[in-house]
């Protein structure tokens, strides 16, 4: 019966977009829970306090969902066949937020339909699902449960598909069928480590948030140290995965809401400062970009020009 209806939920999630589904057995996640205590202690999460609020939950699934027995972890591709333009004088926004919308509502919308489906395949079967915005260690359920392994700029590796992907949680009170983790095949490669330029990446496996690029240019809402320098990007960074030859076998989604945008591709800096609030909110309702508002987005393009 687990095996049947493992199969089962494995091939909607499947049908419903997702490039890879991986199951793993609901527990608590102690080695996990212990590396991400030495961190927040650490205060690697800069002034992202909010994780140390939800600290028991992450490490604790039965917390969000009583009677939890299986999570699972799936893959949503989001890479296109579109390359950053080599300019100075182009601003760089990251490969997930440069489309047409925001990925969590993308992705949400697909969970509202695949959930139910899976509700009614066994009596009394409950889910929760979550897509980067819960309680829940996405990057440890998906590497235990052999979606990819933890690489060394923290983003989840997949040997086929890169690491390019979103992570969609679901907590299921259903005993499904667990799969068994991967190998990491990072071994004596560093090149993302190296190549982070601000050593944010400073010691393999470990990001000070601090230092990252994404983390200044999305979450800081104070004014970016004068020694960070964001190298030409003004939301998010996509460095240590483009140089990760994991990335290079090239797999492309087919949704062109993940396309970058004609209307912000190759826009200049001046452009992007010659916009308004109202400009600036209008030209990127419904996307990610808007999470860093307008002060914030107009503070990034006049830190390049620094």
């Amino acid at each position: 019966m687990n095996e049947n209806i493992t199969n089962i939920i494995k091939q909607k999630c499947i049908e419903a977009g997702f490039i890879k589904v991986g199951i793993s057995k609901a527990e608590e996640l102690k080695e996990e829970g212990s590396y991400l205590k030495q961190w927040l202690d650490g205060n690697m999460n800069a002034d992202m306090k909010w994780m140390n609020n939800t600290f028991e939950k992450r490490v604790s699934p039965g917390l969000v969902l009583s009677e939890v027995k299986s999570v699972i972890s799936l893959a949503f591709l989001y890479d296109t066949p579109f390359a950053h333009k080599e300019d100075l004088n182009i601003p760089k926004i990251s490969r997930y937020a440069w489309g047409e919308r925001d990925y969590h509502k993308i992705i949400k919308k697909k969970l509202r339909i695949l959930c139910p489906e899976i509700e009614r395949l066994q009596e009394n079967l409950k889910t929760r699902a979550y897509i980067d915005d819960g309680p829940v260690m996405d990057k440890a359920w998906a590497v235990r449960s052999g979606i990819g392994w933890m690489g060394k700029h923290t983003n989840v590796i997949n040997k086929e598909f890169g690491s390019f992907f979103f992570i969609a949680t679901v907590l299921t009170n259903a005993e499904l069928e667990y799969d068994e983790p991967v190998e990491d095949l990072c071994r004596g490669c560093s090149i993302c480590v190296s190549s982070c330029p601000t050593g944010a990446i400073h010691e393999e496996y470990s990001v000070d948030a601090n230092l990252c690029i994404s983390y200044q240019t999305i979450e800081n809402r104070n004014e970016i140290p004068g020694e960070i320098d964001l190298s030409g990007w003004i939301f998010g960074c996509d460095i240590c995965q483009d140089v990760c030859p994991f990335n290079d076998n090239k797999f492309f989604t087919d949704n062109e809401l993940f396309f970058p945008r004609k209307e912000i591709f190759g826009k200049s800096a001046e452009e992007f400062l010659s916009l308004d609030e109202e400009s600036f909110n209008k030209l990127f309702e419904g996307t990610p970009v808007r999470r860093t508002k307008y002060k914030g987005f107009i503070r990034n393009i006049k830190k390049l020009k620094k």
